[in-house]
């Protein structure tokens, strides 16, 4: 790549000059040898080095992101919303993964290991000069790895910060669902079985209590037998299913997409025909649901908007040069397919 100093050695002048007629400064040469320079430089294909004169004015637009595991389903997503805000705007995005789905699955445990990945990734994103940083969880939970600074601009997505401090989005998972219920309720249903994912996500208890919720305002008994508690994945669901379906339940709401594929796999095993002889429900509108026919109705979490809204969030405080302090639910949107049956 052709710098300033190419030029000016094949102009015969100094780099100072080159620099001055390049950026427009009257008087910096004559109009013969400013014309010179000007062909040399395109013969070259120079291009001004924005980064460094970005380095120089302390800005580099640029927007750091660290995930928690760019592999978990919603990351994608959610990066690629934050991208996109930041592309209309001017700025590039560099992206830190730290892996913890990888390395350690579900456990959400702080322990010393998960604090110094934050803090490698944290120190990797700062010497690069971005002017803000997107942190990106996996489940929506509490975080404890909170920035050691507080003059960047740093925003929690899909997670909020323990003690508050910084602005975080999240998805409404409570009015999702209430809504499911609400769309259950609507279509006939009064005995819906419910799987929730681990008594100790806040995806799982927001959920449920949309649900009871929704029962309460149409003046529904929760009958919390016809609740259990699954683990995200097919097998508990499957399990589940067999004792669900033995009580006289017509659906079934399962909080997520695996769990309610779970529950469909054990319906086809024992000759129950879906959106016939039980209505199901599932959550996270993954392309899982339109593998099965009928296909599983399903919540679809706002994520390509959390990301906006995360990216939105950082560029508002490096233009005002303020930092803001919210929590932000954004609403879920309800996907009824032929899976639920009207009574």
């Amino acid at each position: 790549m052709a710098t300033m100093k190419d030029i000016a050695l094949r102009t015969g002048v100094s780099v100072a000059t080159v620099s001055n007629v390049l950026n427009g400064k009257p008087g910096a040469a004559s109009d013969s040898k400013a014309q010179e320079i000007f062909t040399i430089a395109q013969e070259l294909h120079y291009h001004p080095n924005s980064f460094a004169k970005n380095l120089k004015l302390r800005r580099s637009n640029s927007i750091g992101i660290i995930t928690e595991d760019l592999t978990v389903f919603n990351t994608p997503e959610i990066v690629d919303g934050i991208e996109s805000y930041c592309e209309e705007h001017g700025y590039e995005i560099i992206v830190d993964n730290m892996r913890l789905f990888k390395r350690y699955r579900n456990d959400f445990t702080d322990t010393p290991q998960h604090s110094r990945y934050f803090e490698n990734a944290l120190s990797t994103l700062v010497s690069k000069q971005v002017e803000g940083i997107v942190y990106v969880g996996y489940h929506c939970r509490e975080i404890s790895f909170l920035p050691t600074f507080g003059d960047i601009p740093f925003v929690y997505a899909y997670c909020f910060p323990k003690g508050g401090g910084f602005s975080s989005v999240y998805p409404d998972d409570e009015n999702a669902g209430y809504h499911v219920g609400q769309t259950l309720i609507r279509c006939g249903h009064r005995k819906i079985g419910v799987i929730v994912g681990p008594v100790t996500s806040i995806h799982a208890q927001s959920r449920l209590c949309g649900f009871q919720r929704a029962l309460l305002e149409n003046q529904i008994l929760y009958n919390p037998e016809t609740t259990f508690w699954g683990d995200w994945s097919r097998n508990s669901s499957y399990e589940i299913a067999e004792k669900l379906l033995s009580m006289d339940i017509t659906a079934i709401f399962a909080m997520n997409d695996l769990m309610a594929s779970g529950v469909y796999t054990y319906c086809l095993e024992h000759n129950i025909a879906v959106g016939r002889d039980i209505s199901l429900f599932g959550y996270d509108n993954r392309d899982i649901v339109d593998l099965y026919s009928p296909a599983i109705s399903s919540v679809a979490p706002p994520l390509h908007e959390i990301g906006r809204k995360s990216a939105e969030l950082v560029l508002r405080q490096i233009q005002s040069n303020t930092l803001i302090n919210e929590r932000f639910l954004l609403p879920c949107s309800v996907h009824l397919r032929d899976s639920v049956v009207r009574i």
